[in-house]
């Protein structure tokens, strides 16, 4: 993977965020340090970056999210505000065993648990 100044950006950013951003919203973020960067360099970059094991790509239903955190670590995804969370290893069930996957070559494991956040809970009574 040849090193760009865009893709460094792109990283340092990513890794200074929570919220596991979509690409376009870390698009806008990126501009403010490269005003003439474009959404397919950032997509392309993330691309790269999934595929060299330095960026988790987060399948979110409609979308994708991102995140710089590639140690193995589950998320929840609010189905009415759509932001997600960090969710540390103790606090849920684990999921299905690896040994399950007889035949398969298991290269890594995350799982997105979904549901209403605390604060959308609330909001519904």
């Amino acid at each position: 993977m040849r090193n760009s100044k865009a893709r460094e950006i792109i990283l340092e950013e990513l890794k200074g965020l929570t919220t596991h951003p979509r690409g376009d919203e870390l698009y806008d973020i990126v501009r403010q340090k490269l005003p003439r960067i474009s959404l397919s360099t950032v997509y392309r970059n993330l691309n790269v970056m999934r595929q060299n094991g330095l960026a988790l790509e987060l399948h979110c239903g409609d979308y994708n999210r991102y995140d710089a955190n590639i140690m193995p670590h589950n998320h929840f995804l609010c189905r009415r505000c759509e932001r997600v969370w960090d969710v540390e290893a103790g606090s849920l069930p684990e999921p299905a065993s690896a040994g399950a996957l007889s035949g398969f070559r298991l290269e890594g494991q995350y799982t997105v648990f979904h549901g209403l956040c605390a604060d959308c809970a609330a909001s519904t009574g």
